[in-house]
This record gives C-alpha cells, structure tokens and sequence, in this order.
C-alpha cells in the first residue's frame, strides 16, 4: 500500500500545483472578458503621448470616466502594440506585442508577452520569447515600473483626449496591378507593376494582417492580382538621414487570378 500512496500523493500534488496556477489569474481573466464583452458599450477616446524620440498614439474605453483598457501603438518602430486592462484606474493585466529585431535587418519573429498585476507589482510573466528568457527580482521591478508609470501617464492623456478621433481614412489611397515580389534591405519595400504598367514601390513600416501574411510566404503570391491601400506620411528614415515624405503600404486585398 505504501508506493500506491506515495504515488497518489504526487499526483494530488500536481493537481494542487495547476489548479493554484489557474486560481491565481482567475480574476484577471474574469476582468479581461468583462471590459472586452463590454467594450462596444464605453466611451472610445484618442490621444497621443510623446516621449521623445517615441509617439505612442493612444485609444482607451471610458466606463463612466474611469480608463478601463488602453491600446498603446509606439510609433518609432511600427511593431509594438500594448494592450492595457485596468482595476481602479491601475494596470492588472498587460498584454504585449513586438517583433523581435533580426541580425539582418529584417523583421524577426513575433514576440506576446502577458504580464499579470497584483498590489501594484507583476507576480507573473509569460513570454513566447525563445529561448525562454530568465527573469530576475530587478527585471519585474523596472518592468513594474515602466508600466505602472506609462499607465498612469496614459489615463491621463487620454481623460483629455478627443472622443472618436481619429486619423482620417480619406488619406489612403489604392493602387491596383500585379504583386512582384518583396524587396530586402534597410527596410522591406512591396513591390508591383500597376494597371497602368509602371513599377511602384511602397514601404512596409506599419501594414495590417493582409500584409503580414503575405511577409511569411512572398513567393507564393507573385504575379497575382491584387488592390493595395497606401498613404504618404513622413517618417523617421536614419539610414536616409532622418525625416523624409514616403509612401507605405497599409493593407492589400487579392483581385482573383491574373
């Protein structure tokens, strides 16, 4: 009888180590499906907060003028994205996105980060970052603080922000023709042959999803028909010498067989 009780009390322990690992983010998950399943119902709102040399440009969804979440887009680098999910006007839950920077330039892999608050400090943190990094008592401490601070930064730009605002879409413009390929370098450029038969080239800093997935396989989608989205904007190019006037892609639609 005595190894089948050591071995029914390893298992009841396992069990006991899961079920701790769900309890303790219960109510961060509890909360994060409240605020997302109500989200159509609060007050939407923009701002922008500049920490030179980064722009983040900021929406939040007001509950009777309490910040309930914050969607942070840094714009120096296009990739990263934070999602801030708030209890009492404080971070509880984050949730973050960035691609990873690749020796040659490229874009790297996409990095999600979840990181889980309580009496105002992190006490978890999940990365698919590989190899898995380790974190050290002084890492959740400045991480702590990094978002505890943008946080409190950004409920208050966005309690003064504008309701609905946001950056006309009348400024894209479309350009229809035949996908060539993407061209590599300092930075990615979507390359095609227009209706018309000129060549153009646009550059990829902040496309939507339709592009992403285009970036993960370019080959199989030359010489098909397809409807860009693209916008002039003037960008911080240091490889050109700093500000510039550019046209980037924002998204592309596929027309059917060529």
């Amino acid at each position: 009888m005595k190894p089948f009780s050591l071995l029914h009390a390893a298992v009841f322990l396992t069990f006991s180590v899961l079920a701790q690992a769900q309890n303790d983010t219960a109510h961060h998950r509890a909360v994060y499906n409240e605020i997302n399943a109500r989200v159509d119902s609060f007050k939407k709102v923009t701002a922008t907060h500049k920490d030179e040399p980064t722009v983040f440009a900021l929406t939040g969804w007001l509950d009777g003028g309490e910040v309930k979440k914050i969607v942070a887009k840094c714009g120096d680098d296009g990739d990263g994205v934070t999602e801030y999910y708030l209890e009492g006007g404080k971070p509880l839950f984050v949730f973050n996105t960035y691609n990873q920077s690749a020796e040659d330039g490229k874009r790297g892999a996409k990095i999600e980060e979840r990181l889980y608050f309580k009496d105002g400090s992190i006490f978890k943190w999940l990365t698919t970052e590989k190899p898995a990094p380790v974190f050290h008592g002084e890492d959740y401490q400045a991480t702590t603080e990094l978002y505890t601070t943008n946080c409190e930064i950004f409920v208050a730009a966005l309690k003064k922000g504008k309701e609905g605002a946001a950056k006309p879409k009348a400024a894209a413009k479309l350009t229809d023709g035949v996908f060539l390929g993407i061209e590599e370098g300092d930075y990615a450029h979507w390359n095609m042959r227009s209706v018309d038969g000129d060549e153009v080239s646009y550059f990829i800093l902040k496309p939507d999803e339709s592009v992403d997935k285009v970036l993960e396989n370019p080959k199989s989608f030359i010489g098909k028909r397809c409807r860009v989205t693209w916008k002039k904007s003037t960008e911080n190019i240091p490889e050109a010498g700093g500000k510039m006037e550019i046209e980037q892609i924002l998204s592309v639609e596929w027309l059917g067989k060529k």
